[in-house]
């Protein structure tokens, strides 16, 4: 069938093309008509009036027939960062699968890799002692920052990005300058292993969670610990800010999770109902949701307010590595040793899909900031993007990460 398509700076050619046409295929045609040049980090949209030809989609899915007209939108790509194994990272387009930056520079395997809020810069944390600042639109290396001669297990960016948090292994935390690399302070108190290290939504204040059961709350200025959250009996492997920054969430191998005032320091409650350890705490993006995931196989989902356990989340065969809500809380999504991750409503607490084909256990699994398409990990190194209203496999990654893969997507 004939359709007509309004490209890029309003010229209307005629396509040829198929019902059962993908929007690969649509481009791939653009493309070698000349109406269309392909950039790495562009996304090229495919529309039929306001009805988008999304991944997994077909022309005739969304009703193009003989003489319809398509319209082309051309926007910044969602990016995919990946820690690799061999002392890289790679910036994929979350669209294409194409690789579109390698950070090579580190001298030992790379555990941790994130995108800066504006997409401008790239961090990663590797067993050579160091995390690196990077441009990552062109894969300079922008700042090297050491630590105390132990490997850098994992780095993240403050949410106005402009502060860099480096945990490293010898129970030191430390905060850079993201735009000098200067360094700002340590956070040193812990009297065993750190496994967690985040910011406070207003960028003010630090989180840990370590192996001596505690959580402290640090002033990422000064470094000075404002308070330690006491009360967890084993390892405490998580610990994240609510959205308000009011709360913290902590996950222990105790089988509990704790709320607590990040103002007061003070239990406001303790979650029970896990029979083993617990790997993960988020909260929803409003607040008002928590989810757990644990050793057990299952997760759970419970009131803030109250305390109270809504749902329990079972059908996993393995342990449960993580789970997160989707931006709307609608979802929650699962990662597990038994090499899939499940896609769960919140309100019914019924699975709507299994995510299967990962020849490894799933290590991670993240929504995209819209929510319209899924991130899972696997301990194969392979990286793959499903939809998350369909559950169907969109594109896989060669990320050549090593038994624990890291992967995230950019924040727009």
């Amino acid at each position: 069938m004939r359709v007509s398509v309004v490209a890029l700076g309003g010229n209307v050619l005629a396509l040829d093309v198929e019902p059962s046409w993908s929007v690969d295929h649509v481009l791939d045609k653009l493309s070698q008509t000349c109406a269309l040049t392909k950039a790495p980090c562009l996304r090229s949209r495919i529309f039929h009036g306001t009805v988008e030809l999304s991944l997994g989609e077909t022309l005739e899915d969304i009703g193009v027939c003989d003489g319809s007209q398509l319209t082309v939108v051309v926007t910044a790509a969602l990016r995919v960062i990946a820690a690799g194994a061999e002392g890289t990272a790679q910036i994929w387009n979350a669209y294409s699968g194409e690789c579109v930056q390698t950070l090579a520079g580190h001298r030992g395997k790379v555990l941790s890799a994130a995108l800066s809020p504006d997409g401008a810069l790239a961090l990663t944390a590797s067993l050579d002692q160091s995390a690196k600042v990077w441009n990552a639109l062109s894969s300079e290396c922008l700042h090297t920052l050491a630590g105390n001669a132990a490997p850098a297990r994992s780095a993240v960016f403050s949410l106005d990005g402009t502060l860099v948090l480096v945990l490293f292994m010898d129970l030191t935390t430390g905060i850079w300058s993201a735009a000098s690399g200067e360094h700002v302070c340590n956070l040193l108190g812990h009297t065993a292993a750190v496994w967690s290290a985040v910011f406070s939504p207003d960028n003010t204040l630090a989180l840990t969670a370590s192996s001596d059961c505690t959580c402290k709350i640090w002033s990422a200025g000064s470094g000075e610990c404002l308070r330690t959250l006491h009360g967890h009996e084993a390892l405490v492997s998580k610990a994240v800010f609510s959205p308000s920054g009011a709360l913290v969430i902590s996950a222990s191998n105790d089988c509990t999770a704790k709320i607590w005032s990040a103002d007061l320091g003070e239990c406001l409650h303790t979650l029970h109902g896990h029979r083993a350890a617990l790997r993960s705490a988020a909260f929803s993006a409003d607040g008002a949701l928590a989810v757990t995931a644990s050793l057990d196989m299952t997760s759970k989902i419970w009131n803030v307010a109250s305390g109270d356990c809504l749902r329990t989340l079972e059908g996993h065969q393995g342990d449960v590595r993580s789970a997160v809500f989707s931006p709307d809380a609608n979802l929650v999504l699962t990662a597990a040793r038994d090499e899939t991750a499940k896609v769960w409503s919140v309100p019914s607490g019924d699975c709507l899909h299994t995510l299967g084909g990962h020849e490894g256990e799933v290590m991670s699994a993240a929504f995209s900031p819209d929510g319209t398409l899924l991130l899972t990990t696997s301990s194969n190194g392979l990286a793959k993007v499903w939809s998350s209203a369909s559950g169907e496999s969109l594109r896989t990654l060669d990320i050549q990460g090593s038994f624990e893969p890291c992967a995230r997507f950019s924040c727009s």
